[in-house]
């Protein structure tokens, strides 16, 4: 299942309006949980920033590689044997990799095999 931006945002925000009620504790016991609750917040606001620093790499990433195909595309290149991440790697007969996440075909250096919960081997790009 992919989680969008959204979804962590309204999870966070549906966690902290479910807020327990304190007002049987001392204010000690009290304080000491509000700092846990407060230290809990700040842990979830670094994460959700470092979610967003990587989809925003991701794209970053995938324009560029849409805009250097394009150009090897206008300049007359073939790419059916070249690795569209490198522009380098030449293949024999167009043999290479293809993402089955974005359909880019990548070099042996660019991309990998990993093993889906299926228990599938899938190529992914690096």
């Amino acid at each position: 299942m992919c989680v969008t931006e959204g979804m962590v945002i309204s999870m966070a925000q549906t966690n902290a309006d479910l807020l327990p009620d304190l007002s049987h504790l001392t204010l000690e016991e009290r304080q000491i949980i509000e700092s846990v609750m407060m230290r809990q917040k700040q842990e979830e606001e670094r994460e959700l920033e470092i979610m967003r620093r990587k989809q925003d790499e991701v794209h970053l990433l995938e324009q560029s590689i849409r805009q250097r195909s394009e150009q090897q595309k206008k300049a007359g290149v073939e790419l059916d044997a070249t690795c569209h991440i490198c522009l380098k790697t030449k293949f024999a007969d167009g043999v290479g990799h293809m993402c089955n996440y974005c359909n880019i075909r990548c070099c042996a250096r660019c991309g990998g095999k990993v093993t889906l919960r299926s228990n599938k081997v899938s190529v992914t790009e690096r």
